[in-house]
């Protein structure tokens, strides 16, 4: 559901892949009016990507496409050809942003960079989202979330010690990525607004994964004093500075439970948490070194409890003595569950080719601005029309010969 903050704000996306898309989806949900640009030869790639209603490959029932277009009017155009990298300039022209995700150098190629752009108004800011950056050695290489998770610097202390580094799971680098090119481009539309001047925002997905506050965490003991960050056992990679014993995941009765205890003040929580009030005074755990030491006693005590209760009895009791600690919910189980629920969370969209689905909703709430409902993600091309007739006067004839062309 569309916060309407940004309705004055006119936004061309580009972009391809999940970062570039993804700045453009947190954009469209705080009302920027968002157009997605397509080549029409060459779709966005998640286009492709799946997943597919019943497993059956569709370029309109992409799940990973509807999530990150939901709310975006959709267009298609190629920009390398003549009376395409015209018709961009008009509409860039009739746009506060422009993001991208073309190889460095493309759009430049183009015609269309953004020394042209900004020839045609000096408040355009260009988001360009690419694997590398516009510039460096690497700046033409292409890219997975695997390779570039491992070219952050991450990837060598995630895993068991005695086994391959493992990434972290899902897109984390894209989707990071993105949330940082929105963050960008809002700051860049404020410069905007406080001076007049746009900009050229180079997001390298490369550098914000290296950049995430986790990996800057574990870079520190060899910035401060040239230790290595080795791969450990599961429990003690998660530790940190923290007491390994009650870090990570527990299986419980009903399935697991993840806990992540903020150091030494927190041992007589978790001794009460589990009921057992005499291990504070207890010799053999009176100092946290005392405690690390005989972690795997301690384990042993803890899952002997765990075993006893539910997952909601051990949130519940983790809650009780003020425990960072949660269970550890299946999918369905997220989409059923009674607090999301409450707050209206997850969003139910009918889209004309994948049907009715639910949608996860905003990343934060504003206490004032006017909400709209969503629209699902566009078929490709389909506000061709509207969006050429309203911005740029292109009647249907004139149309149909782009869309013979190739151009649309």
């Amino acid at each position: 559901m569309p916060y309407q903050t940004l309705t004055n704000i006119r936004v061309i996306d580009a972009s391809t892949g999940i970062a570039g898309p993804y700045c453009g989806k947190m954009l469209a949900d705080y009302g920027a009016e968002v157009i997605k640009l397509e080549l029409p030869d060459s779709p966005d790639m998640s286009r492709d990507a799946g997943a597919f209603p019943d497993g059956v490959r569709h370029p309109e029932k992409s799940a990973l496409f509807l999530h990150l277009n939901a709310g975006k009017k959709g267009i298609t155009l190629d920009p390398s050809t003549t009376d395409g990298r015209h018709i961009f300039t008009q509409i860039a022209a009739q746009a506060d942003v422009v993001i991208e995700s073309y190889r460095p150098g493309q759009m430049s190629d183009w015609g269309i960079g953004y020394h042209e752009l900004r020839g045609m108004r000096d408040d355009i800011v260009l988001t360009s989202v690419t694997p590398y950056g516009q510039s460096g050695p690497h700046k033409d290489y292409e890219y997975t979330e695997l390779t570039i998770f491992a070219a952050g610097g991450g990837m060598h202390r995630e895993g068991l010690p005695e086994r391959e580094p493992l990434r972290y799971g899902a897109e984390i680098a894209q989707y990071f990525s993105g949330t940082t090119a929105a963050a960008a481009t809002m700051i860049a539309l404020f410069g905007v607004a406080m001076n007049g001047e746009g900009e050229w925002l180079d997001i390298s997905i490369q550098e914000c994964m290296a950049g995430h506050p986790h990996q800057i965490g574990r870079r520190t003991p060899w910035i401060y004093g040239g230790e290595p960050d080795p791969r450990k056992p599961p429990r003690l990679a998660a530790a940190g500075m923290r007491e390994p014993y009650a870090v990570g995941t527990f299986r419980c009765k009903d399935g697991y439970v993840s806990f992540l205890p903020l150091g030494s003040r927190m041992w007589p929580q978790l001794a009460r948490m589990i009921d057992r009030a005499d291990l504070i005074g207890d010799a053999r755990f009176r100092t946290a070194d005392d405690r690390t030491e005989r972690r795997l006693e301690l384990e042993g005590i803890f899952q002997a409890w765990f075993d006893e209760h539910t997952r909601l009895q051990v949130f519940a009791a983790g809650q009780r003595e003020g425990l960072p600690c949660a269970p550890i919910m299946q999918t369905d189980e997220a989409l059923h569950n009674e607090h999301f629920r409450q707050r209206d969370y997850f969003v139910d969209l009918i889209h004309p080719d994948a049907g009715e689905l639910t949608y996860t909703g905003l990343p934060f709430r504003l206490s004032d601005a006017p909400i709209t409902t969503n629209t699902p993600a566009p078929r490709l091309g389909q506000h061709n029309a509207e969006i050429y007739e309203d911005l740029l006067s292109i009647d249907a004839p004139l149309l149909a010969e782009l869309c013979a062309k190739g151009v649309v």
